[in-house]
């Protein structure tokens, strides 16, 4: 593996630290930022160099914040992330954005990591490897406390009991909204907000994607 110049080494540090504070990876303009860069092209040829070099994953589609660091990396770096054995803290993988407001298309790329502690998580806890993060989008969701950009902790699973916290998939996209059962409609998905209707599954067939466990929230 080629060796890394001082500026690909500054680049590569800036990723990692900006993924352990913020749950993500920087965009393109705050690596610009960052490194002094004019120029977009500036960032995205040092984010070629780096992934040429192998030290950045080959991303599986383009989006904006698709940039995650390889094994080698994280190894140079000395980052624990991935480091399964630690049972008081759990490195999930960020798989982009779920509207907590009206559905958009889902975005189910990894685009970085989010650690949380395992004291955070119910008992009994979720499997590990069944956990995953997504960032809440949109306002529907506020009187159950979770609000635009919160990073949701999300077990995988297809059925959840009614009053839960769910993520759903309809019609090809996603959304969070509280799992609900009425007598005579059946099953429907009820925001936490009276400006925003709720989604009954005889009016739009949805599936469960996964029950929110928990909730981690930045200060900016």
């Amino acid at each position: 593996m080629d060796k890394l110049t001082s500026t690909q080494l500054k680049a590569l540090t800036f990723i990692r630290s900006s993924m352990e504070s913020t749950g993500c990876a920087p965009t393109l303009r705050e690596i610009c930022q960052f490194m002094g860069y004019s120029a977009v092209g500036s960032a995205q040829d040092l984010i070629s160099a780096l992934r040429r070099k192998g030290f950045l994953e080959e991303p599986s589609k383009q989006a904006a914040r698709a940039i995650v660091p390889t094994i080698a990396a994280r190894d140079m770096l000395h980052d624990d992330s991935r480091d399964e054995e630690d049972p008081f803290t759990f490195a999930l993988p960020c798989l982009g954005s779920v509207p907590a407001g009206n559905p958009i298309e889902a975005v189910e790329d990894r685009i970085g990591t989010l650690r949380i502690s395992a004291s955070m998580l119910p008992k009994p806890k979720p499997a590990r490897d069944s956990l995953f993060a997504l960032k809440a989008k949109g306002e529907s969701m506020v009187g159950a406390g979770i609000l635009d950009g919160d990073w949701l902790v999300v077990a995988s699973q297809q059925t959840a009991p009614a009053n839960s916290i769910v993520v759903a998939r309809l019609e090809g996209e996603a959304t969070v909204k509280r799992l609900m059962k009425d007598r005579s409609r059946g099953w429907y998905l009820k925001p936490e907000n009276p400006a925003f209707k709720p989604i009954y599954a005889e009016d739009r067939q949805f599936e469960i994607i996964g029950k929110v466990v928990a909730l981690q929230r930045g200060f900016h």
